[in-house]
């Protein structure tokens, strides 16, 4: 892992990440990114033009690649969001949820609803 977070350090001071996907490197903007989904020990990575790579890397090595960019989120245990393609945030008793620019809407765990409520009305 540190290996791996080293040779990614450079490409996202410039806001990139690289990614291998079929056997090639995709370097991809961060602000591209609109999601990444957990599948076990996978990670999807939503792009905004509609394509969809897969990562052998786990989700939470790219929630702490990204951590110092302050536009993603993890609203649950599956998902880090982009907050920059949030169309809208239900905060609602029975449902809270984010909207997102591609249609999806994405669940907010209870443990993190509170935060992340906040956190979103600071930056919205």
């Amino acid at each position: 892992m540190d290996n791996f977070l080293e040779i990614q350090r450079p490409y996202i001071a410039k806001g990139m990440i690289r990614i291998r996907h079929n056997g090639k490197l995709n370097y991809i903007k961060t602000a591209d990114v609109v999601l990444l989904e957990s599948d076990i020990n996978y990670t999807h990575i939503h792009l905004k033009s509609g394509k969809k790579l897969l990562s052998s890397r786990n989700l939470s090595l790219f929630e702490f690649m990204l951590k110092d960019t302050h536009s993603f989120i993890r609203p649950n245990r599956r998902q880090v969001v982009n907050i920059d393609y949030l169309t809208n945030f239900s905060i609602e008793k029975s449902t809270k949820a984010l909207q997102l620019i591609n249609g999806l809407s994405i669940s907010i765990s209870r443990r993190k609803s509170q935060k992340l409520t906040k956190s979103l009305k600071n930056q919205l």
